[in-house]
């Protein structure tokens, strides 16, 4: 087994744990009986979804040579997230971790911008560089590099460098949709995102919603409850939907929902406030002062 293909199962069991119906039992099991051993058989049935994100994101930011390190990031921020996790808030911890999962995981790609490409201009040189890579037949004899540095105007080393990541990933790439429709009982829709996405304004995006999430953390409970509430997401995790374990589909299996958008009079209700426009002046302040958090932090 090569060495990008061991990163693929770094947290396989053998022999395999006792599958549950759902991977929420592993985790409360985890915390009722402070027992790490489920979490470690949570991941054993997880890792093919965490191959899926990460996979995704070493694409989106073209962090070849990246997927262990960016993987154990992820794993990282789940077992945070984990040490966080309140059971009686009834959010299922593949929902609840995310954000922190996702922020460990951005934490890394900030540390390591140097080390990778940086732009979607340099993105698009790679992708010139292997479709020449191809086209004179996939060789890499110094000719074939000299052709492509001609072309390219760049220097030999680079176009080998740059040949060396794109076949690797390529690679990896070839062998994880084989090794994700192996015996796979995930649901992968897209393997990995669509490279032609701009690397830059991905990152100051996640910038900003960073920012976002700690100005409304920065609200006292009433008004991040309506906030949320109006908007339609969890005020605990952020999630925008939830699994309805009251009702299961064909397979018994709880139905992804979306979280409704409350209007004010159901707000109020909920508060035992006067009117709904109580309510909605408490939301609208609070938008105020997320608004003068972003402004005064420069975004």
């Amino acid at each position: 087994m090569k060495e990008w293909e061991k990163e693929l199962q770094i947290y396989t069991l053998n022999p395999a744990p006792p599958k549950k119906r759902d991977l929420q039992e592993y985790i409360v099991l985890c915390l009722t009986e402070n027992n790490e051993n489920y979490f470690s058989w949570f991941l054993h049935y997880y890792e093919r979804t965490v191959n899926d994100k990460v996979i995704g994101i070493v694409q989106d930011y073209a962090m070849y040579g990246h997927f262990l390190d960016i993987k154990q990031a992820y794993i990282t921020g789940m077992y945070k997230a984990l040490m966080k996790y309140d059971l009686s808030r009834n959010v299922p911890f593949v929902v609840f971790k995310e954000y922190a999962a996702m922020r460990e995981v951005h934490d890394y790609i900030r540390t390591m911008r140097g080390l990778t490409i940086q732009s979607s201009d340099e993105y698009l040189r790679l992708r010139k560089v292997m479709r020449l890579y191809r086209e004179y037949g996939q060789k890499t004899d110094d000719a074939t590099i000299q052709r492509i540095a001609s072309e390219l105007q760049e220097k030999p080393g680079l176009i080998k460098e740059l040949i060396t990541a794109g076949i690797r990933n390529t690679q990896f790439v070839d062998f994880y949709r084989q090794y994700a429709d192996e015996d796979s009982e995930e649901s992968n829709e897209e393997i990995a995102a669509d490279g032609t996405s701009d690397t830059e304004k991905l990152f100051f995006k996640i910038e900003r919603a960073e920012k976002i999430m700690e100005a409304f953390e920065s609200l006292n409970y009433r008004e991040r409850r309506m906030v949320s509430a109006h908007l339609g997401f969890c005020m605990e995790c952020y999630a925008t939907h939830y699994y309805d374990k009251a009702d299961l589909d064909e397979d018994g299996n709880p139905k992804r929902k979306t979280h409704p958008k409350e209007a004010f009079i159901d707000i109020a209700l909920d508060h035992g406030l006067a009117s709904p426009d109580t309510a909605d002046k408490t939301y609208r302040r609070a938008l105020i002062k997320i608004k003068k958090q972003l402004e005064n932090g420069d975004l």
